[in-house]
């Protein structure tokens, strides 16, 4: 869904892309099973944290999801606290997100040096061809 704003700064209109309720809605149990992509994690966990109604879907799958793991393990004898646990997921993915976009853009600085770094190497076979010639 898009829609437009005014910016802070210039007042002008701007388009920008924002996760409606029903996408984040379909995302809930991609998120519970940790399959979403990085880009579709991070809007999923920008949206939940702005509508409170996406959170509470949220929590009542991923309390009922962990509720019905912890019967398949047969593990009746611990009481959880479902909610602390979807916070702590939830802290969880924001810390993978940021370690994903760490790593992406130290390949990219990598990237960059390597280049700079052969043009000058071949800067320098250049300019020693020439004192040969």
């Amino acid at each position: 869904m898009k829609f437009s704003r005014l910016t802070e700064k210039t007042g002008q209109s701007e388009r920008r892309d924002v996760m409606n309720c029903r996408t984040a809605e379909g995302m809930v149990n991609g998120y519970i099973n940790h399959e979403l992509p990085l880009k579709e994690l991070e809007e999923f966990l920008d949206h939940i944290q702005t509508c409170s109604s996406c959170y509470d879907e949220l929590e009542t799958y991923f309390i009922v999801h962990e509720a019905m793991q912890q019967l398949d393990d047969n593990d009746s004898g611990s009481v959880m606290d479902f909610k602390s646990l979807l916070e702590q997921d939830i802290r969880k993915s924001r810390r993978y997100i940021r370690k994903k976009k760490i790593g992406r853009f130290s390949v990219g600085v990598l990237l960059c040096i390597l280049i700079v770094a052969l043009a000058a190497f071949m800067v320098y076979v250049v300019m020693q061809m020439i004192r040969i010639i």
